[in-house]
């Protein structure tokens, strides 16, 4: 599984590197190491051209990655950005910020997400962080899509075009709320 790594460039790039190394020794891949390669300045100094041409590469390390871990010790607007752009992609994010220098963001106490989880992290105990990032990635694992195909027939296709046409909502949206529907008032499914 890959991962795409988001923090603050103001941050502290040690513990960046903790949070990276962490994730590799899980067996994660990340797509991008640009968050410890690239600093503020660097980024300050950009035109309008190479920071439209960063967001591109941003949203194609979003889509690249099967879910999204992002640092907020250090609060940034562009992060929250981030979130929400992999957010609406559908993609399962980790939020992680260290308890011992900064809060849980207060944007996020009020955010309740099924594919968004926040968990604050301790230094002091060598073994918090890793055990934070393995059970948090396996909860990712368990919130990602499944690409499901099937056959239908020109009829069901004309009215997925029709519903999709009137109604404005993609044809995957119609039919996954369809089943949830069903799912709710199907007594014998248990969700557990």
């Amino acid at each position: 599984m890959k991962f795409h790594f988001l923090a603050s460039l103001e941050g502290n790039k040690e513990i960046y590197k903790k949070v990276f190394d962490t994730l590799n020794g899980l067996g994660y891949k990340c797509v991008t190491s640009h968050v410890l390669e690239r600093n503020i300045r660097d980024v300050r100094k950009e035109t309008s051209e190479q920071a439209e041409y960063y967001v591109k590469k941003m949203i194609h390390w979003v889509k690249k990655a099967d879910f999204i871990v992002a640092e907020v010790t250090i609060p940034s607007i562009s992060i929250g950005y981030e979130i929400m752009a992999a957010i609406q992609k559908g993609k399962p994010v980790v939020v992680i910020y260290n308890k011992d220098q900064g809060v849980k963001p207060d944007t996020l106490k009020g955010v309740h997400i099924d594919k968004l989880q926040v968990y604050g992290y301790s230094l002091k105990n060598k073994s918090d962080l890793k055990d934070i990032l393995k059970m948090a990635c396996e909860e990712a694992k368990d919130q990602m899509d499944t690409r499901f195909n099937f056959f239908i027939s020109p009829l069901h296709q004309t009215y997925l075009d029709w519903i999709a046409k009137h109604r404005k909502i993609p044809r995957s949206v119609y039919l996954r709320d369809l089943i949830e529907r069903d799912m709710a008032v199907n007594e014998e499914f248990d969700r557990d």
